[in-house]
């Protein structure tokens, strides 16, 4: 057992000196979680609550050669949704997404169309 906690305060003093480099930027933080201010809402949720339309916005995930991503239909709300952030909504109600083949920019693509809403929750 001394052995054992002898070993043990080695490789801890060891490491004290040990520096962690990351490269997540605090500054991005903010962008990173924007989506997430944003609520989707559906026509029934907003039967009871008064809310005002600040603009149409859509998202567009595009797959434009065999060797990219995947376009989905999550990439593009998650899209759709950081556009109503910057635009200052709290919530956007989607209305349909359209998916494309072979257009002339992308193999597959998927537009989500939305509004984007301010919805009072009193």
């Amino acid at each position: 057992m001394k052995y054992f906690v002898a070993l043990s305060a080695l490789l801890l003093a060891s490491c004290s000196s040990f520096e962690f480099k990351t490269n997540l930027d605090p500054s991005n933080f903010t962008e990173y979680f924007k989506p997430s201010s944003v609520d989707e809402v559906t026509e029934e949720d907003l039967v009871t609550k008064p809310y005002r339309t600040v603009k149409t916005v859509e998202g567009l995930s595009c797959q434009e050669d065999e060797k990219d991503a995947v376009a989905t239909e999550a990439d593009a709300r998650t899209k759709a949704r950081i556009k109503a952030a910057d635009a200052g909504a709290n919530a956007i109600r989607f209305d349909k997404c359209v998916h494309l083949k072979n257009t002339k920019a992308c193999r597959v693509s998927i537009t989500c169309y939305a509004d984007a809403l301010i919805v009072d929750d009193k």
